[in-house]
């Protein structure tokens, strides 16, 4: 153990150089996983992504690809025990465990759709009849994503394709994955490999303001229509997989229009006929596992603030946890009895364990990042609990500083999450690290108000048309908590910063306090009606404030909870940042709020990226972002602020007209 004043901090440079690890895949005799992980450089500025081969037999991880300039090898997939496809270059190849030396040889070789259009298209113009023309960060493009299967062969010591490649999608109107974010979560093949089952959202003309999804069946063997499974859907429906005997589809089904943040129910289908599993259980799963026999499911949900495990009897619909600290992902089945599954946690990114469903023993199987982390100071987070807004229980993180001594006195660093539907849950992120804020000498507190997941339905609800309402009064009630029980937080330097909702949030804190001496907001809103006429998922804005802005009822809830129509009590020091290619939110609602901070005189500062989008994911970018920030908080915090410890600890929110 490294002595604390011995340990170094938590810089944004280590923190993005860190490894950054998939889950793990099982090979089918159950001897090994393999993940990808991804190294960024400094020195270069770039970085590389190879596969990792784990032998559960002694826990030893080696390169299964060798970490290379260039390098970007991921979505590995077993054919056998001793062959791995993974992506290369746009291309399936596959490499043999029992040939390490061997370079990897090519399974495909996919035509480039996009060089043909860039050679053939002339002009550069995009044309529509209906909405959406963007999404998140780029406009809609004419190629669509689709589904395509091959078969494969052996060919003496190699795979080989048999036959042509199949568009299961073709002339079907359909796209899946579903953009923005679609993925392998999106589609399911099954145990014998004849069907596939795949997610498509509708194609019809209010797309934009629906969240309808549907499930969909096809053969494998292409030249046959999908099937729609759940027809009845006018919500989301999600992560549809098989059961390990083929004989149910399970999938994820929101029961609300145009709600996005809806709980997820679990669906069961078989032979035609769909139910919902444990429906009296207030959580919302994003993963299911079933076992060989269909008797069990085993799903992650979030869970006051971690993403546990949890075991679902199919016919008794008891459900049961696994595994309750820390964030899970990543479920497979080592054998009968134990689960294989990845963990991360405010301390750590991505491992490998491993849980027995009876003991729920749990074994580390990887400790991938111990040598970077050693002599790295990490705060174990503190859970933090009170009364809010209509007295509901509040929960919430705490992290000390590093070379944290009870006797002084800390600044504290006040963050406020997005979504508005999202938590801070016990995971790693290189977003909104609190340990990077920790190691920078600030006393960190992430709470997870009304609208926050994890908590149950009632409490992610009770946001809607009550954005500046319950949750300001929760994040005012909550600050007072942590002030008036933790001595060594220094009420005069306090900093509050967010994104997204949370640079709402900080927009909204600007017109109604003054008790913070700094602000950060983060591609926030400005002006809620605008923001409707601005964004491409008009779904949300519409759910969010109960129909559209010209709506005489609906236009008196943007109206409510528009921070533009406060501005005139802005009196506080921000530093706006917003980036060109973040079409939720887009650059404008960064500028309008720099601009009456400017016109108003007040301190502040606007940090712009033309290249990024609703996050700054570029390494070098995040370097920049992370110095801006500490840079401006560490400023706005050196000196007390101006006001008494009494007048900080006055609930402003009670002088508020809400």
């Amino acid at each position: 153990m490294v002595a604390q004043a011995a340990l170094k901090p938590l810089t944004p440079q280590v923190m993005l150089t860190l490894a950054r690890p998939s889950t793990a895949t099982l090979s089918p005799n159950g001897a090994h996983a393999i993940f990808s992980a991804s190294r960024y450089s400094i020195d270069t500025n770039k970085s590389i992504r190879n596969l990792h081969l784990l032998s559960l037999a002694n826990n030893k991880v080696s390169d299964f690809t060798p970490q290379a300039p260039e390098t970007s090898h991921d979505n590995a997939i077993w054919l056998d025990d001793d062959s791995v496809a993974f992506l290369s270059k746009e291309q399936l190849v596959v490499k043999r465990l029992s040939q390490p030396e061997a370079e990897p040889y090519a399974l495909t070789d996919f035509p480039k759709r996009d060089e043909d259009l860039k050679a053939n298209k002339r002009d550069t113009a995009l044309a529509f009849d209906t909405l959406m023309v963007r999404h998140w960060d780029e406009f809609i493009q004419e190629k669509k994503n689709n589904i395509f299967v091959a078969n494969i062969k052996k060919d003496g010591d190699k795979y080989v394709l048999d036959g042509a490649e199949r568009n299961l999608l073709i002339d079907t109107g359909l796209e899946s994955p579903v953009i923005p974010f679609g993925d392998q979560s999106d589609f399911d093949i099954s145990p014998d490999g004849k069907e596939l089952v795949f997610v498509a959202k509708i194609n019809t003309p209010d797309n934009a303001w629906q969240t309808t999804t549907h499930i969909y069946t096809v053969p494998t063997a292409g030249q046959a229509a999908p099937k729609n499974i759940n027809p009845e859907s006018v919500g989301a429906a999600t992560h549809p997989v098989y059961s390990a005997t083929g004989k149910t589809i399970a999938y994820f089904q929101m029961l609300k229009p145009q709600y996005e943040a809806d709980r997820n129910r679990i669906v069961l289908h078989t032979e035609g006929k769909s139910r919902i599993v444990a429906d009296h259980w207030d959580r919302s799963p994003s993963s299911i596992l079933f076992d060989k026999k269909d008797e069990t499911i085993f799903v992650t949900a979030e869970e006051h603030g971690r993403v546990k495990i949890f075991k679902i009897d199919v016919a008794s619909e008891k459900v049961e946890p696994i595994v309750e600290k820390n964030a899970q992902s990543g479920l497979s089945f080592l054998d009968d009895n134990t689960l294989l599954y990845s963990t991360a946690s405010l301390k750590s990114p991505n491992d490998v364990f491993s849980v027995n469903i009876q003991t729920k023993e749990i074994q580390r199987r990887t400790d991938i990042h111990a040598e970077d982390l050693t002599d790295v100071y990490l705060s174990t987070p503190e859970d933090v609990w009170f009364k809010g807004d209509k007295d509901k229980d509040i929960h919430g993180f705490l992290l000390k500083p590093i070379g944290f001594d009870p006797s002084k006195k800390y600044p504290l660093a006040f963050i406020i999450h997005g979504g508005p539907q999202s938590a801070f849950v016990d995971n790693w992120s290189t977003r909104w690290n609190s340990n990077v804020y920790a190691s920078a000498g600030f006393v960190v507190v992430t709470l997870n108000p009304t609208g926050s997941t994890g908590y149950g339905q009632e409490l992610t609800d009770a946001i809607n048309n009550n954005w500046g309402g319950s949750p300001y009064i929760d994040l005012m009630k909550g600050l007072d908590h942590v002030l008036e029980h933790h001595d060594y937080i220094d009420k005069t330097r306090v900093a509050a910063l967010g994104a997204s909702y949370g640079g709402y949030m900080i927009n909204w804190i600007n017109g109604h306090t003054d008790r913070f001496n700094c602000l950060v907001n983060h591609d926030g809103i400005f002006d809620t009606k605008n923001g409707f006429y601005a964004t491409e998922e008009l779904y949300f804005p519409e759910h969010e404030y109960g129909g559209v802005p010209w709506d005489p009822k609906a236009k008196e809830n943007y109206e409510r909870w528009n921070p533009a129509n406060h501005v005139q009590n802005w009196k506080t020091p921000t530093l706006v940042i917003h980036s060109d290619k973040d079409y939720r939110l887009p650059v404008t609602e960064g500028l309008a709020t720099f601009t009456v901070l400017q016109r108003k005189s007040i301190p502040s500062r606007l940090l712009y990226f033309p290249d990024e989008n609703h996050w700054v994911l570029k390494a070098a970018n995040s370097l920049r972002w992370h110095a801006e920030v500490l840079g401006w908080i560490q400023k706005w915090t050196a000196q007390p602020k101006g006001a008494s410890s009494e007048d900080i600890l006055v609930h402003e929110t009670t002088q508020i007209k809400l």
